[in-house]
C-alpha cells in the first residue's frame, strides 16, 4: 500500500494543483486577490519538483497580464 501511495504521490499533487487553480477564476471582484492568488500557484507549481507544473508554471508567467485582464474585461 505504501509503495502504491508513493508512486501515485505525484498524481495526487497535480490534481490538487489543478484545483488550486480553478478557485484563480472565482477570486473576488479584485485585481489584487487574483495577482497573489496565481503567483501563489506559480510558487507551489515550481516546488512541486514536478515537470509539466514547472513548465506550466512558466506559461503562465508569460502570459500573467493577460489573465489578469480577465479580471478587468469582466468584471463581478
Amino acid at each position: 500500500m505504501d509503495q502504491a501511495l508513493e508512486i501515485n504521490k505525484p498524481l495526487a499533487t497535480v490534481y490538487y494543483m489543478k484545483e488550486d487553480l480553478r478557485q484563480f477564476w472565482y477570486c473576488p471582484d479584485d485585481k489584487k486577490a487574483a495577482e497573489w492568488h496565481l503567483n501563489s500557484w506559480i510558487v507551489m507549481a515550481r516546488s512541486s519538483g514536478i515537470d509539466m507544473l514547472k513548465k506550466f508554471a512558466t506559461t503562465l508567467e508569460d502570459h500573467f497580464d493577460g489573465i489578469l485582464a480577465y479580471f478587468q474585461l469582466f468584471p463581478f
